[in-house]
């Protein structure tokens, strides 16, 4: 955890080295009047070393929002004006980076260590990178330093998992890389923490992932690493480029309905060979532009026969009853997602995973949403008796968050939600959930309490709805709550 980072539990934060992803260079007015208060101040520290221009560099650069919107022109104003690096510049950005305690204050002095030409801070630089918060600014510095910067890039992208990995491959990903990267790319460099479709792409195409697939037969490892990558691109919600943007689709489609003929007896496989027979079906509606990325109709008629082929070639229902037992989160994800193409009814696998583990807010969502409930008593008493209601129930606060008992919380949640269509039933709940820190929580009684109508309101129920009409602490709830008792 960053020194300058909130703890407290009511305050959202954004995973490191998100808002740097979010807002790139900026050309507003607000941005150029920053590069201009940070300059002068920078070119009094190189040309003299003034003390209080020190000072008053790190304030304003320990107070901005996020700097990647003026680092650009800030280097590049230093560049213009030849700004000597020594006796001082140098000195006061490597202090910048490894004494500061503000977060922008070491972004400003990792990017001005990537202009002073000092291959010294190299190994300084290389270890603020291992920060997903610090990693983008790195990662500029390092290309901006070294000769041939690609394999320190790739030890930094294979330290790093989150945003960070994201925005070192994109650095990382170009032609004429030598191929243990490009292998480590369609291997393992797509992997990250956040989402695989941001990095599906780069590493496909600057993986060569096309030439790999191409040979005769492929180890497991890359038959499973292909499935992920082209899993990503098929997402046609992904925030990044998909199969539509590449240009080896058709022949990386192709060979790897070819290899699973020899791979694949896993149900992870039959959820693809699903995305890719839609992907197909919607080309052989409309081919469009796609012929630039191999597609013509004898090609995915031949891919759709295929394909067909292998969902009929394996049992497929037995894996994905095999996966709805699994602890395996991910595993067991995907039985759920190939359950209802199978014709395989999930209550009884909802049921017996919430009964294993009484706090898994994903499932509680699954039973919330499953709408098929014959005996609704059965999971209203459930949540009653195990979930923690009152570890959870501590008082009203005006928390945003959820804490470290976010699954906890979550789960209380979608059972409290899970009551609207049961007036009267399940008042422990409810009156947990009026006495959940979490405002959110206490937003969702409302929801259920204006379904019911206030006739089925207990005294008790009434009481902890005046108390909080009152005593509320976020000030639109308290409305709510207001509007309740006027109904």
């Amino acid at each position: 955890m960053l020194p300058d980072e909130q703890t407290e539990a009511n305050k959202l934060r954004f995973a490191s080295g998100l808002t740097d992803t979010m807002f790139g260079p900026s050309e507003s007015e607000d941005a150029k009047k920053l590069v201009q208060e940070l300059f002068f101040p920078l070119k009094r520290i190189a040309e003299n070393g003034d003390s209080r221009s020190d000072a008053e560099f790190y304030e304003l650069a320990a107070d901005s929002g996020s700097v990647m919107g003026v680092i650009d022109e800030l280097l590049e104003a230093i560049y213009r004006e030849g700004l000597p690096i020594e006796p001082y510049l140098f000195r006061y950005a490597r202090d910048l980076a490894t004494r500061s305690d503000k977060r922008n204050a070491v972004k400003l002095g990792i990017a001005l260590l990537g202009v002073c030409q000092k291959s010294a801070a190299l190994d300084v630089i290389k270890l603020l990178g291992l920060h997903d918060e610090f990693t983008v600014y790195a990662t500029v510095a390092i290309i901006n330093l070294a000769r041939n910067p690609d394999d320190l890039l790739w030890d930094l992208a294979k330290k790093v998992k989150g945003w960070g990995r994201i925005q070192v491959v994109w650095r990382l990903a170009h032609e004429n890389l030598k191929a243990p990267i490009k292998d480590w790319l369609v291997r393992e460099g797509y992997r990250n923490e956040i989402m695989y479709q941001y990095l599906a792409y780069p590493c496909a195409l600057y993986g060569e992932l096309h030439l790999k697939l191409a040979e005769q037969k492929i180890d497991e490892e890359l038959y499973l690493s292909a499935t992920d990558i082209l899993n990503a691109l098929l997402d046609e919600n992904s925030p990044a480029e998909t199969i539509y943007e590449y240009v080896h689709a058709a022949q990386v489609v192709q060979d790897l309905i070819r290899h699973t003929n020899l791979h694949g007896a896993d149900i992870r496989i039959f959820n693809l060979l699903h995305k890719m027979k839609e992907f197909l079906e919607k080309l052989q509606d409309d081919l469009g532009q796609q012929g630039d990325n191999g597609w013509n109709e004898d090609i995915i008629s031949n891919c759709l026969i295929d394909i067909v082929g292998l969902q009929n070639s394996r049992d497929w229902r037995q894996l994905a009853l095999e996966a709805l037992k699994s602890d395996d989160n991910t595993l067991y994800w995907e039985g759920t997602e190939a359950a209802p193409r199978l014709g395989i009814d999930l209550w009884e696998s909802y049921w017996n995973r919430l009964q294993r583990n009484p706090v898994d807010s994903s499932t509680w969502l699954n039973i919330y949403n499953y709408g098929k409930v014959d005996n609704p008593e059965r999971i209203i008493d459930f949540a009653v008796n195990n979930l923690p209601l009152e570890e959870i129930s501590t008082g009203a606060k005006d928390n945003l968050s959820y804490g470290k008992e976010y699954h906890k919380h979550l789960s209380l949640e979608y059972a409290v939600a899970f009551l609207k269509d049961y007036p009267g039933k399940g008042e422990k709940l409810l009156l947990a959930a009026l006495r959940s820190p979490a405002t959110a929580i206490r937003n969702k009684a409302i929801l259920v309490l204006q379904k019911w109508k206030r006739v089925n309101w207990s005294q008790e129920i009434e009481q902890e709805v005046l108390f909080l009409s009152e005593h509320e602490p976020n000030a639109d709830t308290r409305k709510e709550f207001q509007l309740l008792l006027a109904d």
